[in-house]
C-alpha cells in the first residue's frame, strides 16, 4: 500500500540524518496528512516561513504521485507547524469576512502562497453573503474578499 510506502520513506529522511521521529499518518483536510513528532530541531525542518517544510512536501508529492498519479495531495507537518499555520489563516478570513460586513469594503489580503490562499477560499466559501477571489501575479497573488453582489 502506498501510504505506508510513503510513511517509510519519511522515516527513512529523517533517521538518514540521525532523527528518531514518530510519525503518524491518515486521511485528513482531502489530503495524506503526515504528522511528524520527537524531532531535536523542528525549526531546521520547517525553515523560515516553512521554506523547508514545504520543499520537503514537495518531495513526497513528487514520490507519491510518481507512483500512483491518482494519490492524493500529501500533506506534510512537524510538530503542529502546519496545522497553528491553518487555523491562523482560518483566523484571518473569518476577521476579513466580519471587516468586510461591517464596512461594506472589500479586504484585501497580503500576498500568500496558492495553498494558503486555498485555506481562504475554503474558509469562506460558504459564509453568508461574502465571496472570495485572488488578484495579481506570483508571488504577489492576494485574496480579495467581498460582499456578493
Amino acid at each position: 500500500m502506498l501510504e505506508k510506502e510513503i510513511d517509510g520513506f519519511v522515516k527513512r529522511i529523517f533517521e538518514d540524518i540521525g532523527e528518531s521521529p514518530s510519525i503518524s499518518s491518515g486521511k485528513k483536510y482531502g489530503c495524506y496528512y503526515v504528522s511528524i513528532k520527537n524531532i531535536s530541531t523542528p525549526g531546521l525542518f520547517i525553515g523560515k516561513d516553512g521554506t523547508v517544510l514545504r520543499s520537503l512536501q514537495h518531495i513526497l508529492n513528487v514520490y507519491a504521485h510518481k507512483r500512483d498519479r491518482n494519490f492524493p495531495m500529501v500533506m506534510l507537518d512537524i510538530n503542529g507547524y502546519k496545522m497553528k499555520q491553518i487555523e491562523m489563516l482560518k483566523t484571518i478570513a473569518l476577521d476579513a469576512a466580519l471587516r468586510v460586513k461591517r464596512t461594506k469594503e472589500p479586504v484585501n489580503l497580503k500576498p500568500m502562497s496558492a495553498s494558503a490562499r486555498k485555506i481562504i477560499h475554503i474558509t469562506l466559501r460558504n459564509y453568508p453573503n461574502i465571496w472570495t477571489y485572488s488578484v495579481g501575479k506570483e508571488p504577489r497573488r492576494y485574496v480579495v474578499v467581498d460582499l456578493k453582489k
